[in-house]
């Protein structure tokens, strides 16, 4: 599964974080950077968290049709 980084909001400003591992919920990785990002927190620095993709071949529900 791959879980990437949504990056922080830095003076109300949205910025993107580079961070992408190929793994599972738990993995020393995540916790080293979640730690890096918790480390930082104030009040003009916010973590967004992390993300998953959508596993290739599952559908999601929506079709792009207007009914």
């Amino acid at each position: 599964m791959l879980i990437t980084c949504k990056g922080i909001q830095k003076n109300g400003i949205h910025e993107k974080c580079p961070f992408i591992h190929d793994g599972d919920w738990g993995d020393s990785e995540l916790t080293e950077h979640q730690n890096f990002h918790n480390s930082q927190e104030s009040q003009n620095y916010s973590w967004l968290g992390f993300d998953t993709s959508q596993p290739i071949g599952k559908f999601s529900g929506r079709d792009g049709k207007s009914s």
